[in-house]
């Protein structure tokens, strides 16, 4: 009897947080501020004010978020990493899951994030408008975190690349004819929102100031910090480090690891990580590095030339240390495989679930056409079978397209699969960088990954991810790859178990723009989705004609400073 009284207590315990789930409500306020985060004043978009405006909510809340777009171009927002089970036409994938949102209106998203928790981010989903501003963090408090009585306080951290120009100039450079499918590269980077730019690379006539003062994150001898790492670039790759001091992983893309000690963490855009870090220098006294310093994606493209420092930099500062800039040097690597960064209590390696289908997925990004014109496509073996499709936003939503029972079109590169299905996907790289891909509505299994013809890395427990990056090619003619090199390939495992439309796509925000994109059609199960009365309404509403609003940066446009 007490023992069935245990387990009935603890099944109530862990069902009644869900039946009576709070509701947090947001408002994003999208507007232009004039701001300098690296110095150089410009002119970008964001949420109320504020550069990387923060959204923390608890497991098993109900959210609302809601959002009123003073631009002059419509939006929509996507909720990165949250699964959206039940409500799929809340994604928020632009020509996907919903209508944008058009100028001078608003738009409320209602979702609840279930059992997830962890580290995730919200941002534009709408021809590359995130790259101006539009999005910040948005973390899940988790009441049973695991690793809990190990870290005191808990910080976020954002990393991002920065361009000066807007995203919409950069596009139309990137897809000028004849251009050579350089990608724009980013004036500097930030880190918590800020960093510095080379002023004297600014042009004539605009407002910039050298030495920029950079985020400062005080911290206590002794004290344990679980920092939250986000990758909210357009492009850029960071290796993340703070001089002095080792850090623990323990979760990424917002699922549990096994502990991992590293003291420079790789960091692709759209991925995420929390790492513990001691404050336990044996100077109780000083300041020190924290870096994020830019791989180099744009070779042979003269990537400097503009500029760009990318030795990204923040200040890590003991309490009663004097407020001057760190002399610290980086230390040397400890060596970090992601691919074998196992999820916590997860898969053992060699018990891998059974799958239905493969799919093998190759990708050319490159001039295309009598004009040279950048563009991605994507060749499938599956079933389907397709060879050189470019992906573009279609005009009517495809999650409404697939709850009519139709064929999206062939413009969409959609892949048809079956409600709870498993299904093994196998993406090739012959590019000479790696490439970092993520899947909407769902995490994945990484169960191999390499040059082709080699074996995989054996790991303790299967790496669970919602954005990871796949292997460079390597060798080739000059050791240049592309040409003849051993491609580069990952294979994941994927449950399909969310109806809905559900993108994969490059991550590397130029690219996705090109058109590395497909859409997995999951419609079997959308009887099963309860649509809002009237949710596609707004495909068909007029824009509303409004004057541009323009605030001013509040005084949080960036952390100058984060308390102990």
């Amino acid at each position: 009897m007490a023992r069935a009284l245990f387990s009935l207590l603890s099944f109530l315990l862990a069902v009644l947080p869900l039946c009576y789930a709070a509701t947090k409500t947001f408002t994003l306020n999208l507007a232009y501020s004039t701001v300098a985060p690296d110095g150089f004043s410009g002119r970008m978009m964001l949420a109320n004010g504020q550069i990387d405006y923060p959204i923390s909510v608890n497991k098993g809340d109900d959210v609302e978020i809601t959002v009123v777009n003073n631009l002059d171009v419509a939006t929509t927002i996507h909720w990165h990493g949250i699964f959206q089970k039940g409500t799929p036409f809340m994604d928020g994938a632009g020509g996907v899951t919903q209508c944008p949102i058009q100028p001078g209106a608003t738009f409320v998203y209602k979702f609840n994030v279930g059992d997830q928790t962890g580290t995730y981010w919200w941002h534009a989903h709408y021809k590359s408008q995130y790259v101006d501003g539009l999005r910040g963090p948005f973390i899940i408090n988790d009441p049973s975190d695991p690793y809990k009585s190990q870290y005191d306080t808990d910080l976020t951290v954002t990393l991002s690349d920065f361009h000066h120009k807007p995203s919409q100039e950069l596009l139309n450079y990137y897809f000028t004819p004849n251009e050579g499918a350089f990608e724009p590269v980013p004036d500097s980077g930030l880190i918590g929102g800020a960093g510095r730019f080379n002023c004297s690379f600014a042009p004539a006539g605009s407002t910039c100031k050298d030495s920029n003062p950079l985020t400062v994150y005080n911290v206590v001898p002794g004290k344990r910090y679980r920092l939250r790492l986000i990758n909210t670039s357009a492009m850029a790759k960071f290796n993340f480090t703070i001089d002095g001091h080792n850090m623990t992983i323990i979760e990424a893309d917002g699922v549990y690891t096994n502990p991992t000690v590293v003291n420079i963490l790789p960091i692709h855009t759209g991925q995420r990580y929390s790492v513990i870090v001691t404050a336990n220098a044996p100077t109780a006294i000083g300041n020190f590095w924290m870096r994020a310093d830019i791989n180099n994606l744009w070779d042979p493209a003269p990537w400097l030339a503009g500029g760009l420092n990318p030795q990204v930099r923040a200040i890590w500062r003991y309490q009663n240390a004097p407020v001057v800039d760190p002399t610290t040097q980086i230390a040397t690597d400890l060596g970090f495989d992601v691919y074998s960064l196992g999820e916590l209590n997860g898969i053992a390696v060699g018990n891998n679930p059974s799958w239905n289908s493969s799919i093998y997925l190759d990708f050319f990004i490159g001039p295309l056409g009598d004009q040279n014109i950048t563009t991605a496509t994507t060749t499938l073996s599956g079933p389907p079978d397709w060879t050189s499709v470019q992906y573009l936003m279609p005009s009517v939503p495809s999650l409404y397209t697939a709850q009519q029972n139709q064929a999206l079109p062939n413009s969409s590169a959609p892949i048809p699969v079956d409600d709870g299905s498993w299904v093994y996907i196998e993406i090739h790289n012959d590019d000479a960088m790696e490439h970092v891909f993520h899947l909407h509505g769902h995490t994945f299994y990484v169960v191999s990954h390499g040059r082709l013809l080699h074996a995989p890395t054996a790991t303790a427990t299967l790496a669970r991810r919602d954005s990871i990056q796949v292997p460079s090619c390597v060798g080739g003619h000059g050791g240049t790859g592309e040409q003849g090199c051993l491609k580069g390939f990952l294979g994941i495992l994927v449950n399909f178990n969310n109806p809905g439309t559900w993108l994969m796509h490059c991550h590397m925000e130029w690219h996705m723009a090109a058109g590395l994109v497909v859409t997995f059609v999951n419609n079997a199960g959308l009887s099963s989705v309860d649509f809002p009365s009237g949710f596609y309404d707004q495909c068909n509403a007029p824009t509303k004609k409004t004057k541009t609003k323009k605030t001013k940066a509040t005084k949080k446009h960036r952390s100058a400073a984060v308390a102990a």
